[in-house]
Formats: structure tokens, C-alpha cells, sequence
């Protein structure tokens, strides 16, 4: 948990307006996680054969889902109706608690913040005078690299009273999620798991509106945590098929998914067999959605326990221009 106290007393040297004087204002940032991560690492994969998996994906995760804070970005747009930006401040915390001051004229604010996002090399923020510019863009190419970072945002209005003193409680919610891949028999298999890919996850996030944005598509690359388990962080993806939204390409016609996983094993003749797994339900952010599977003696995998799982599977698959891999 993050708790940061930001205080708004009296006046900025630079702000000769008497007028705008005022009481202090406390600020207190709280990271809120929609899910206990550990306990759902547990729940999913609780026999002894997966306990190597869990307690890898634990430390895999924790990085991301136990509300650390590297740095903080603090903007204060204007209510009068012109969503203008009046204050802006950034702070390197590394720390799960840290107090500071700050100085701003008191008026009423839309304030939005954004934690851990300076050092992400695969989402970067840009904002520039009004709320409405303030968003999380993912860098594009055919396939990136798992997100670097678990990036929090928080969407604050700030009613400041002439009078008396206030305290505002500010919570931060994860915006992008995890999804991880796990071969139970991997150990057995003569096929094995060399990489996996997620397809149909959003490509941004409007922080005013708290709106994703699926402007661009791009498979995320998920990280190989040990043999047969593979992680990545990324956006999440549609809640429904009928969200709107600029056209996104899908190289299958498979359209009723909402995301997808492509895994890829290799056989000991050198041929490599792809399975796409198409998931009709959603995934959500601050979540981590754990597949189990099992591969077959010809490479493909088969989602064990969930029929609802679509499977698409391409024997001797070859390495076309669909995936410019980024590095």
C-alpha cells in the first residue's frame, strides 16, 4: 500500500492573488488492488506437481501486484470548465510510504495521478494543457515485450471549500494485467512450449475517462518464467464484442474472441506447431488470469478444465511477416 500526504497550504510565493489563500489540504494516495493475487496463484494451482509453478509465478508477480511505487505523476486540471492544467508535479518515491508538502492555490480540481510509469519502456504517458490530452499509450509493433511496469492510475475531483479544514482520500487502481501459461505436463512432454503470445489486449488508456483505446493491435510477448510457465503483463482487453472502437487486425477470422494466447512448441524433428486459444471472457485489469494446459504428442495444447476455450491449431507452422518481433 502507498500512502503519500500531499499538503496545499497557504499561498505559492509566485501567486500574487491574495484571494486564493487557504486552509491546508491533505492528500493521501492509497494503491487498491482489485484481487489478491497469491491467493488466486494458490487456488488455481494447489497440487504438489504445480506448487514449483506457484510459488514461481509468485515471484514472478510480486514485483507488479504488491502496490510498490517507484515514481508518482500529480496533475491539476481546472473545473471552471476549461479542463486546463494549473499544477504538475512528479516525484521519484521508491517507497511504500513518503510524505511531502506541496503549494497550489486553492479552487476546485479534477486531479489525475499516474504511479510507475517513468521507467516503462513499452507504455509512456503524454499529457499536455487539458485533462482530455492526458493518456497511457503503448508502443506499437507487430510484437513487444510484456510491460515493464504494473502502472496505477487514479481520477480525483477535488471540491476545495473556502473554510475548514479537508482531507482527500485518493485511490490508485491497476490498469494493465496478467495473464499466465502453465503446461502441468510439461516435464513428460516431448514437445515443449518455446513462446507465447497475447493478441487482442488494448493499445491505450484515456486517464480522464478511465476509457481504454484499441487504436493499434500488437501481440504482447510473455516472458519464460521456467520451463512449461510462461507470464506477461499487458492492457487488458474488450469487456464485450460490441465496445466501439477503431477496426483492429486479427490474423484469423476467429472474431467472437476477446483475447487470445498463441503458443508455439517445437518437436524433435524441428517442426513447430502454433495453437490459438481464444477466450470468450474478458480480461479485466489488476487481475492475473492463469491458463492450464497440457500439450499433445503433435505440439498442440489443449486448455485443461474450460470448454469454452476455443482451439485453432497449425501443424509445421512456418514464421511469416506477422510477427515483426521487437526487441
Amino acid at each position: 500500500m502507498l500512502i503519500v500526504a500531499a499538503c496545499a497550504a497557504g499561498c505559492r510565493l509566485i501567486d500574487d492573488d491574495l484571494s486564493a489563500c487557504g486552509t491546508d489540504y491533505l492528500i493521501h494516495y492509497r494503491m487498491r488492488l482489485v484481487t489478491e493475487v497469491h491467493m488466486e496463484i494458490d487456488e488455481q494451482l494447489s497440487s504438489a506437481i504445480e506448487k514449483p509453478y506457484a510459488d514461481t509465478l509468485k515471484r514472478w508477480s510480486d514485483p507488479y501486484f504488491m502496490g510498490h511505487a517507484h515514481d508518482l505523476n500529480m496533475s491539476f486540471y481546472a473545473l471552471d470548465g476549461t479542463d486546463e492544467l494549473k499544477h504538475q508535479k512528479s516525484d521519484v518515491i521508491d517507497a511504500t510510504q513518503k510524505s511531502y508538502t506541496l503549494y497550489i492555490p486553492r479552487q476546485d480540481y479534477l486531479h489525475l495521478a499516474v504511479v510507475n510509469i517513468q521507467d516503462n519502456q513499452e507504455a509512456t504517458l503524454s499529457s499536455g494543457s487539458t485533462a482530455s490530452s492526458m493518456r497511457i499509450t503503448q508502443r506499437t509493433g507487430d510484437t513487444i515485450p510484456s510491460h515493464e511496469s504494473a502502472v496505477y492510475t487514479a481520477r480525483e475531483l477535488m471540491y476545495m471549500n473556502e473554510t475548514g479544514d479537508q482531507s482527500f482520500y485518493v485511490k490508485l487502481y491497476m490498469v494493465n494485467c496478467a495473464v499466465a501459461l502453465v503446461a502441468t505436463n510439461s516435464t513428460t512432454a516431448i514437445p515443449k512450449i518455446q513462446r507465447m503470445v497475447l493478441g487482442k489486449t488494448a493499445s491505450g488508456f484515456e486517464v480522464k475517462d478511465s476509457l481504454f483505446t484499441f487504436n493499434t493491435h500488437s501481440f504482447i510477448r510473455a516472458e519464460k518464467v521456467m520451463d512449461g510457465c510462461f507470464a506477461a503483463l499487458s492492457f487488458p482487453s474488450r469487456d464485450s464484442l460490441s465496445i466501439s472502437g477503431a477496426p483492429v487486425r486479427y490474423a484469423r477470422k476467429d472474431a467472437s474472441s476477446l483475447w487470445e494466447a498463441r503458443v508455439y512448441t517445437s518437436l524433435p524433428d524441428g517442426k513447430v506447431t502454433e495453437t490459438i486459444l481464444s477466450f470468450p471472457h474478458p480480461l479485466k485489469a489488476g487481475t492475473m488470469e492463469i491458463i492450464k494446459v497440457g500439450i499433445n504428442d503433435d505440439g498442440s495444447v489443449i486448455v485443461i478444465n474450460n470448454t469454452e476455450v476455443g482451439a485453432t491449431v497449425t501443424l509445421d507452422w512456418k514464421e511469416g511477416d506477422e510477427h515483426e518481433i521487437v526487441i
